[in-house]
């Protein structure tokens, strides 16, 4: 393992303190409500349990368009078939069903920290403490389950003897839960030919292999083809570089902490995101609050980057891993936080490999986890927001309703449905401004006869704000015309949204 740079591990992974704080870090949030992108793959997990070889059979209304969910919808059905048993069970049960993942994510870290940092628990705690993974241990999407596959899997490639190549097979079950697994299939490929083992790592390729077969005769083409199209939608030069600022702002805001700055590396990388968060608020006319969360974050998402060598096979190996995630980013329809959960490790434990003092991973690791609190505390008073919004309109009666999130999905869950693009309401109309509400027929004369503001009571960061220039789960925030983001936080106190009930014009005269 020397002749090839990988250290020598000479201790056992002892990941259980680093686990017992994420699970800390997570169960207060148990009760959060279904958010963002949650409601989505709940759809999903129904059409799973109403027919399990066609979960995108299910018919959904997510871009104001009531459509099959395999044409909307661009994620593979492994979170779909995971959650099925659970569609109908309390939120808080559904909640606990995703940490077995987190589980696999303290085995996968730690066997990472002895394969490629010659010790177990730094990595896990550094990996464990992450905002990111932490926020995606509290959500009902693939993100989880995602890392879970990649970490393992690639962890337990590099440390396995004659098993590996059932590794190799669950760093390919990556592609189940997401498209951006496939990525793993290259990384896998290259790790074994690193270490000549690449017969073992060839089974990388199979979970990818059996859901086209799936796909093909469940419903006559390979999803994961139909959404290429679906995706490529933002490759203009203005949006290629709105992505990929966006994708080093949330690597160093959301994802890792600044570590490397304890290393020279790191302090340059540091200038150069300061250059692309300039570029970021010039492109999107910053000021203020939101100018100067672009910048730190891009300043912090620079140093995580420049912490990846080319020295050793496993810096390499690592380098591979985040630049060729920095990369994959730039084809997706737009940026978001959680879309370098297949990818951030690379980074995270190059910055270990630059040997930074055990005092400043200590400190890193805590701020990430005071970070991470912060940001949970904010996403769920976000959630029980809409939630608490919905239950106020569902109680004026049955309706329409615009807009998506957990918004949708309350007031879904209360009899209500979503209006068609471009339809013409016909009796309750409710809207919710930020969770991107499909617009109603131009023509329609619509009275407003109720209005009022989800106000925003915790003092700490904003995952979501338009004042404030941050967005954890994309990079723009709903208006018209849209607030272009980069940062995935940032402090204000602006409401969390605005709801307006409407009736048509002929109603109430």
């Amino acid at each position: 393992m020397r002749r090839l740079g990988y250290p020598l591990a000479v201790k056992p992974p002892r990941p259980l303190l680093p686990l017992l704080l994420a699970l800390g870090l997570v169960a207060p949030f148990l009760d959060k409500p279904p958010h963002i992108d949650d409601p989505n793959f709940l759809v999903l997990a129904r059409g799973a349990a109403l027919d399990p070889w066609r979960p995108h059979d299910i018919l959904i209304n997510w871009q104001g368009t009531t459509e099959r969910a395999f044409d909307v919808l661009s994620n593979p059905p492994g979170i779909a078939w995971w959650l099925a048993p659970w569609v109908d069970a309390p939120v808080v049960v559904q909640h606990l069903v995703m940490w077995p993942w987190l589980l696999v994510v303290a085995w996968g870290a730690a066997r990472l920290g002895e394969a490629l940092v010659g010790e177990a628990e730094g990595a896990t705690a550094l990996l464990l403490t992450s905002p990111l993974l932490l926020l995606a241990a509290q959500a009902l999407t693939p993100d989880l389950p995602l890392a879970a596959c990649a970490l393992a899997g690639l962890g337990g490639f590099l440390t396995a003897g004659r098993g590996a190549w059932a590794f190799a097979l669950l760093a390919g079950c990556a592609a189940l839960f997401r498209y951006s697994g496939i990525c793993l299939i290259p990384l896998l490929l290259f790790a074994g030919w690193q270490r000549g083992r690449l017969s073992a790592a060839w089974p990388v390729v199979l979970p990818t292999l059996g859901l086209a077969l799936h796909d093909l005769h469940a419903y006559g083409a390979w999803h994961m083809m139909a959404m290429t199209g679906f995706q490529s939608v933002s490759d203009t030069p203005h949006e290629l570089a709105r992505k990929g600022i966006a994708a080093v702002a949330t690597l160093g805001g959301a994802a890792l902490l600044p570590l490397a700055l304890a290393h020279r590396r790191g302090w340059i990388g540091a200038g150069l995101g300061l250059v692309v968060g300039g570029v970021g608020v010039t492109l999107s006319d910053q000021t203020g609050v939101a100018a100067a969360a672009t910048l730190l974050s891009c300043a912090a998402g620079g140093a995580g980057l420049a912490s990846l060598r080319l020295s050793t096979p496993a810096d390499r190996l690592l380098w591979c891993w985040g630049v060729g995630g920095l990369l994959f980013l730039l084809t997706l329809r737009f940026a978001a936080a959680r879309y370098w959960l297949p990818f951030w490790a690379g980074p995270a434990l190059a910055t270990l490999r630059l040997h930074p003092p055990r005092g400043a991973v200590a400190v890193a690791c805590g701020l990430q986890a005071v970070l991470a609190l912060g940001l949970s505390v904010d996403d769920r008073a976000m959630a029980r927001a809409w939630a608490r919004a919905a239950e106020r309109v569902a109680s004026l009666g049955v309706g329409e309703l615009s807009g998506h999130w957990g918004w949708q999905h309350a007031l879904e869950a209360r009899g209500w449905r979503s209006l068609e693009e471009g339809a013409r309401p016909e009796g309750l109309y409710a809207v919710a401004a930020a969770p991107w509400p499909q617009e109603p027929d131009p023509a329609a004369c619509l009275r407003p006869i109720l209005r009022f503001s989800l106000d925003d009571s915790f003092w700490g960061p904003r995952v979501h704000s338009a004042a404030g220039g941050a967005n954890l789960h994309a990079y723009l925030v709903a208006a018209s015309p849209p607030v272009e983001t980069y940062a995935p936080w940032s402090l204000h106190d602006e409401p969390y949204d605005t709801v307006t009930v409407y009736v048509p014009c002929e109603e109430g005269r």
